[in-house]
């Protein structure tokens, strides 16, 4: 698997150009990374913190070339990006389906751990968890896999491969902390290739949106205290002109059901819209003042 994967797996420098006084401008690498070469064209994917803020990115292949890239598009979201090479002969990987993942999987991460000295390194390990719930400073959730193989700084971007040397991740972090070790985690490959589908056909992933401040889950105590009818759901405000408001939801609206699914919180509330496409008329319930109110919602599209 090594060595029928590892010159799919580069290395990425992250450099920015400074201007010093004496010595004019010059090239400043201000990070490492990795990333999979998933299509002959020279598409890579990697880990959006890899190329943020890059004023340049060069690309280091397993034969010793180094190929400057340029961004095809980011989803911080999701810290995923999508970089492109214009280079020949490629390794490219194959997507595994994430989904077939048991705990207990073998787990293989190649990567390269500190930069290039390091480039191609594989650790092995196995699937400690799945389904590990990430929630973004948005208030966003993703399911990520855990494992126990090694990664490590500069891993990020790097591939996580089954024992048929299929990519089922993208490496992206791990707990540091002191008392912490073997707690990695990868974005699962069904995500990924949803996310560079949308990012090399729009260069920005396309997310529905239904247009509602998720002010706070709906629980029992605060359903008591404020006698709301319903303990559960998702109190919200539309946003101005945004598709909820135009379908006339209101201030302290409850969303509890949304095309017939019961939505207990906020993460129900987002898989439900998710699944859905920009443009879908849903139903959405509500309940206002204790009564229920059906709306018709049509999705507009998430900003960014």
């Amino acid at each position: 698997i090594a060595e029928q994967l590892g010159p799919a797996v580069v290395g990425i420098s992250n450099r920015d150009i400074y201007t010093d006084f004496f010595r004019g401008q010059r090239e400043v690498e201000t990070g490492t990374g990795s990333g999979v070469i998933f299509d002959a064209a020279g598409y890579i994917v990697t880990n959006n913190h890899v190329v943020a803020g890059a004023s340049k990115l060069i690309v280091s292949l397993a034969d010793g070339r180094q190929v400057e890239a340029e961004i095809v598009g980011t989803d911080p979201r999701t810290d995923l990006a999508v970089i492109k090479i214009n280079a020949n002969n490629l390794t490219v990987a194959r997507f595994g389906n994430s989904d077939d993942l048991r705990v207990g999987d073998v787990a293989i991460a190649i990567g390269n751990p500190g930069g290039a000295e390091f480039a191609r390194s594989v650790t092995l390990g196995i699937v400690s968890g799945l389904n590990r719930l990430l929630v973004t400073e948005e208030g966003l959730q993703f399911r990520l896999i855990q494992t126990d193989a090694a990664i490590n700084p500069g891993n990020s971007g790097g591939a996580l491969v089954d024992i048929k040397g299929r990519v089922v991740g993208i490496n992206s972090i791990k707990i540091a902390r002191e008392g912490f070790e073997g707690m990695g985690f990868a974005i699962p490959s069904n995500t990924v290739q949803e996310i560079v589908s949308d990012l090399i056909k729009y260069k920005k992933v396309i997310r529905p949106a239904l247009g509602v401040y998720m002010i706070r889950d709906v629980d029992k105590e605060l359903a008591e205290y404020n006698d709301l009818g319903v303990d559960y759901g998702v109190l919200v405000d539309p946003q101005p002109g945004g598709p909820s408001a135009e379908a006339g939801m209101k201030r302290y609206d409850i969303i509890i059901q949304v095309d017939g699914k019961k939505v207990t919180n906020r993460y129900d509330l987002q898989n439900v819209v998710f699944d859905k496409k920009v443009g879908d008329t849903i139903s959405v319930v509500v309940v206002r003042n204790r009564d229920k109110v059906e709306l018709s919602v049509k999705l507009g599209e998430l900003a960014h």
